[in-house]
């Protein structure tokens, strides 16, 4: 997978991966691509990756519910000189976003799931849910050491 270099004109690309775990190593390639290119920290780096790896990991298994008919898009732009804007949505029905449970609360610190919208919220600059839940918008600041 290749992307065009991005730059202060650059208009958003978009990606469409196969609701399969599997998508995740084209995640990756993707990923090298931009590190390379905004020669990005490793704090951001792995920012970035972990908060994608859990977007697009909950919309193929709970929003597209790993049906194979079904894909989850990826858009990424450039937004306001500094900062990058990793859009992902699914073809689900969605969830309620604004009620989610606390992952860091007692009596679900020992649950196996649950964070990856926590991570998302901690890791971004600003993570954005819309469309029902089967939208997300995070954005990390590319200026950060």
């Amino acid at each position: 997978m290749r992307i065009n270099p991005i730059h202060p004109q650059y208009h958003a690309q978009s990606f469409a991966f196969p609701s399969s775990l599997q998508s995740i190593d084209s995640l990756e390639i993707l990923l090298d691509e931009i590190r390379e290119q905004f020669a990005l920290s490793e704090h951001v780096y792995s920012s970035i990756w972990v908060s994608l790896n859990e977007a697009i990991s909950n919309a193929i298994i709970h929003g597209n519910r790993q049906d194979m008919t079904k894909k989850v898009h990826l858009s990424v732009e450039l937004k306001w000189d500094n900062f990058i804007c990793f859009t992902v949505r699914d073809e689900g029905d969605g969830f309620d976003y604004e009620n989610v449970p606390d992952p860091t609360s007692p009596e679900r610190i020992d649950q196996p799931n649950g964070r990856g919208i926590f991570l998302m919220k901690k890791l971004a600059d600003l993570a954005l849910f819309s469309s029902k839940g089967t939208t997300v918008d995070l954005y990390f600041d590319l200026t950060k050491p």
